[in-house]
């Protein structure tokens, strides 16, 4: 749409919103307004939620981070509504959010517990957080966040059309957060339908929010797995435990295999490159028969390298873009220091990087306090319960190291 074909009161909607995300000069610039494109708003737009997480003052109040995000939210909405031909609901011309799933092959590692953490400490900075407990065979993070009742819709009544979208189910917590719960109750809960996993993959990166906080199970099943792949910045639990560590290394492997695999799915980003010869390779190189076939990933890229060189680039873009990120949980406090937690960072980089051709990132550490046990038995999340705590503090470094990652 042509700036002239604005009336006044839109024309000057438009130049405010563009000068909230870019500048005052910018705003005035006719040429610059009709060369937007939704894809410089939104990185605009989380320049400036960046810039809010990691350089408002301190001291500054939950309400002063809302108001000013709700600001720059608005104004987002104002660009993308404008770059429309047709001004169509705010849900179509809504933001993506940044997806963020917490997994790991072991459970009672704590995977519930930092994802409600995390999401409330994202939602008292005044982000629009969604929490939603994909841990389809033993759902608990609703008392995460001190929801101490049955939830009377979840996310079964999504996979059975119960209900028409997720946000039918999404409930506010006290706490900040807007909650998706699970129910393990109901027998076969975690294992759902490939067509019904497709519908809610699509479903979640549909949630009008920030960000979408996936609380993952215990497992590396291809569910599991999946939504893991969904993410755009997932993250793997681990504590000092061997049997966490290794299962972390089985998590990350089994997922970046996976990720081969389903290369060219429906639920896929990559699916338009879809290539028979390059699929069948892949394929027989992951799954080879009779024990033949490379054994690492870098020898499945050296394959691709001799046998499909024009689309080597592409496949390398794929372990490329594999963000996955790594926090070791429940440290003792006497321990939390570089030459306690080094050696097992290092461990699961070091194969990481041999066998995937990708180191995972460590993102911290989270000690084991005794804030944490005392509010999981009143049930209130450890960042709400001691905002000023040492558990808040490390969580908001995580944060910042993931916006420095790119969030």
């Amino acid at each position: 749409m042509e700036i002239t074909q604005l009336d006044e009161t839109a024309l000057r909607k438009v130049r405010t919103a563009c000068s909230e995300l870019f500048s005052e000069d910018l705003a005035q610039d006719d040429k610059f307004i009709e060369g937007l494109d939704l894809e410089a708003v939104e990185k605009a737009y989380w320049q400036k939620a960046k810039k809010s997480y990691l350089h408002l003052h301190p001291l500054s109040s939950k309400e002063q981070a809302s108001e000013f995000l709700l600001e720059i939210r608005n104004s987002y909405e104002t660009l993308a509504s404008y770059l429309q031909e047709n001004v169509q609901a705010v849900e179509d011309t809504a933001r993506k959010g940044k997806v963020i799933a917490i997994g790991g092959a072991k459970g009672g590692i704590g995977k519930s517990v930092v994802a409600a953490n995390l999401g409330v400490l994202l939602s008292a900075k005044g982000f629009k957080v969604a929490l939603v407990d994909l841990d389809l065979g033993g759902a608990n993070l609703h008392l995460c966040l001190g929801n101490k009742v049955l939830l009377q819709k979840n996310i079964n009544d999504f996979l059975k059309k119960r209900v028409d979208t997720l946000q039918e189910i999404m409930i506010k917590s006290e706490y900040g957060p807007y909650l998706i719960g699970g129910d393990s109750s109901e027998l076969g809960a975690a294992n759902i339908e490939f067509g019904r996993k497709l519908r809610l993959l699509k479903a979640v990166e549909h949630i009008n929010a920030d960000f979408i906080i996936l609380d993952l199970g215990g497992d590396t099943s291809y569910n599991i797995i999946d939504f893991f792949l969904k993410a755009d910045f997932g993250i793997v639990l681990t504590t000092r435990d061997s049997a966490s560590y290794i299962g972390a290394y089985h998590f990350l492997k089994a997922a970046m295999y996976r990720r081969f695999n389903r290369i060219f799915g429906p639920e896929s980003k990559f699916k338009s490159y879809k290539n028979a010869d390059l699929e069948r390779l892949i394929r027989e190189a992951i799954a080879p028969v009779g024990g033949s076939g490379p054994k690492t990933i870098n020898d499945l890229l050296e394959r691709v390298r001799e046998e499909q060189p024009a689309h080597f680039s592409f496949v390398n873009d794929v372990v490329a873009t594999f963000r996955s990120y790594l926090i070791v949980n429940k440290i003792p406090t006497d321990l939390l220091s570089a030459i306690d937690v080094n050696p097992i960072v290092t461990r699961i980089q070091q194969v990481t990087k041999t066998w995937l051709s990708k180191e995972v990132a460590y993102l911290g550490a989270i000690s084991q306090q005794a804030q944490i046990e005392t509010s999981m038995i009143d049930l209130v999340p450890v960042v709400a319960k001691y905002p000023k705590g040492k558990t808040a503090s490390e969580l908001s470094s995580i944060v910042a190291k993931l916006f420095e990652e790119g969030l």
